[in-house]
């Protein structure tokens, strides 16, 4: 069949006449007074300030190829590690060394699918090694047939410091490690800027990756007051623990006569000559690697210990769970982990993980899309029970992801995370670990900014339920350097309270730096929190931060940031409309991305709509009846 081809562009809704979206809750619609209908991005010539300024930052350029391309771009190669390599499918045999040799192949081959056709495989850890699984070159996907389809479980119980899946280059891909010499800035920038004027432009061109390096320096750590302050917390104590910012961009031109380097992305936070802010070529990185279609688990600890500081203690079952996760990437660009589920391989009482779920470390532009990771085992102190941790991640996108019965859902941690966006995630039943045969509660919850100036991330338009959002001085939790601030510049965005949490009578708390936000609440439970959260603490994070909309959010416009920050960023849609009219029918096909999930409605009058499809990918032929004269595509 042919179709007309039209390409959406800009566009939310379209129908055989021009219409304007209706607001279902009937009262009337707002805007944030920081986000006008004119806005635009801020560029270096406003001469804003991160630490000194109210302003909302560009977030549209979070996820996979900077949301303007597909997940799983087309591969040749496929590697069937059943066929191929004789891995079980039955879950009785273990399959650990066939998998991996069916994922050498495909590294071996400079790319390719390596394809887990239905089926369960029992995986474990080989003797020697802190993980089952692991990748280490680009253009490799791990692919199962769909989440209820392809299951992994591992047998391996003593999983202290170990991963199921690991995805990494082989010299870990930190973005500390220097293959050039450090080039000085000749400039502050104190806002939001694409590009530097530098020192001298040795050894760069245009496409080299670069890192912007801001180091932890006592002034930097005053200007955050994080000096010694009456709880005693003082991260001068702590300069080399801390790093400093570090923004992984890529050049896109080079102005020769100024010594004037421009970039793909902006930066986060200010850089300034006083701390000897640099550029510096960065260690390799993987790229195009994904993850994707398959459910993930782990047998059940059979043992006792499962208290807030166990993990500190030998022999106990919280020292064997300690800072496990079922998936680490690390070290990668434009990657993606999607419809991936945690779950339960037969344990009597529920559990899926036996700490944390998915771990991105050293990552820029990765998507983790359509997630359900949860029932963590164990949730004590120490980093466990998180469903999804970012340590060090800059611009990445979690899509329509689940996260609960965990300690925290959402975890944000150390100043090197910054410009990621968490959208349309429902997170509910925080603080919570399985332990032996029922659930109980953690000393951790919700989904938070956990410590050390995680700052300029977006949370927009998600759902909590038996949670919350958190961005607060954390003051003296925590090893050298203590967790301390936070945040700043943080957005929360349209957030929807189903339900409050047992220890709590708010849906976000925020008590960042400077400037954070919270824009639109809606829901049972809608409230916000903006007090401290440790005692005195007020006196590092005046002002208050910005409150709009509370109880509001259902009316707010756009109801996505993010979305709508993208849509106005790019000229073309990541997701192509291709539609033909015949007398009878419209017969449309389409490409979904977890930037754009349409939803198709069809409505006899603009008041009352009915939803043809919701999120579906490939071709619909929708009748064309008399009762429904109108039809549009809208974002969801």
């Amino acid at each position: 069949m042919r179709f007309a081809p039209i390409v959406v562009i800009r566009t939310l809704a379209f129908s055989f006449a021009l219409f304007s979206t209706v607001h279902s809750s009937g009262q009337s619609a707002w805007r944030s007074s920081l986000y006008p209908a004119d806005w635009v991005p801020p560029t270096r010539e406003d001469g804003l300030s991160f630490a000194d300024d109210a302003f909302l930052q560009d977030f549209s350029y979070a996820g996979y190829r900077m949301g303007q391309a597909s997940l799983s771009p087309e591969v040749e190669s496929l590697f069937d590690a059943v066929d191929g390599f004789g891995a079980d499918p039955s879950g009785q045999v273990d399959a650990t060394a066939a998998i991996q040799a069916a994922i050498d192949a495909a590294e071996a081959n400079g790319g390719g699918i390596v394809y887990l056709k239905p089926g369960s495989y029992r995986l474990s850890v080989p003797s020697g090694e802190d993980r089952c699984l692991q990748i280490e070159s680009s253009n490799v996907v791990l692919r199962g047939a769909g989440p209820d389809q392809t299951f992994l479980f591992n047998t391996t119980t003593e999983m202290r410091n170990r991963r199921v899946i690991r995805v990494r280059p082989e010299d870990w891909g930190s973005w500390t490690s220097k293959r050039s010499e450090p080039i000085l800035l000749q400039r502050d920038e104190l806002g939001p800027t694409r590009s530097v004027q530098l020192e001298s432009l040795a050894g760069l061109a245009v496409g080299d990756w670069i890192v912007l390096h801001n180091p932890a320096t006592e002034q930097f750590v005053q200007d955050l007051n994080m000096g010694k302050g009456t709880d005693g917390v003082d991260w001068t104590d702590a300069l080399d623990s801390l790093r400093g910012l570090l923004y992984l961009r890529r050049i896109d031109a080079i102005d020769v006569a100024n010594r004037i380097v421009s970039f793909d992305i902006p930066t986060r936070w200010s850089l300034k000559q006083r701390d000897g802010a640099s550029v510096w070529k960065p260690a390799s990185r993987l790229t195009d690697v994904g993850l994707e279609g398959f459910s993930i688990g782990n047998q059940r600890i059979d043992k006792s210990g499962w208290g807030e500081s166990d993990y500190t203690v030998a022999g106990t079952a919280a020292y064997d769970a300690h800072d496990s996760f079922l998936i680490e990437m690390r070290g990668v660009v434009d990657g993606w982990i999607q419809n991936v589920s945690s779950y339960n391989p037969d344990n009597d009482n529920g559990v899926h993980c036996l700490s944390n779920g998915v771990l991105l470390d050293w990552c820029r532009n990765v998507t983790l899309y359509r997630l359900r990771f949860q029932n963590a085992q164990y949730g004590g102190g120490g980093g466990n029970g998180y469903m999804i941790r970012l340590n060090a991640a800059a611009e990445c996108l979690i899509a329509e992801c689940e996260v609960g019965f965990c300690r925290h859902g959402i975890v944000m941690w150390r100043m090197q995370n910054s410009g990621n966006v968490v959208t349309r995630c429902y997170d509910h039943d925080s603080g919570i670990q399985l332990a032996d045969t029922q659930r109980g509660t953690t000393a951790g919850r919700g989904s938070d900014h956990h410590g050390v100036f995680s700052h300029s991330n977006l949370f927009d338009s998600n759902r909590l339920e038996r949670s919350y959002f958190e961005a607060a001085y954390r003051g003296d939790w925590g090893s050298r350097p203590e967790h301390g601030m936070t945040s700043s510049q943080c957005v929360f965005w349209n957030t929807v309270g189903l339900d409050s949490h047992a220890n709590a009578n708010y849906i976000v708390h925020s008590q960042q730096f400077g400037y954070g936000y919270v824009i639109g609440t809606s829901g049972e439970a809608s409230a916000v929190r903006l007090s401290e959260k440790r005692p005195n603490s007020a006196v590092r994070t005046a002002p208050d931060d910005i409150v709009e909309g509370e109880g509001m959010g259902a009316d707010l416009v756009p109801s996505s940031l993010y979305q709508d920050q993208l849509l106005k960023r790019v000229d073309s849609l990541s997701a192509d409309l291709i539609f033909l009219k015949t007398e009878s029918s419209l017969q449309f096909r389409w490409e979904e991305s977890p930037s754009f999930p349409w939803v198709l409605q069809k409505a006899a009058d603009l008041a009352n709509w009915q939803t043809v499809v919701n999120g579906a990918q490939g071709e619909l032929e929708a009748p064309l009846l008399p009762e429904s004269s109108f039809y549009r595509l809208s974002v969801r």
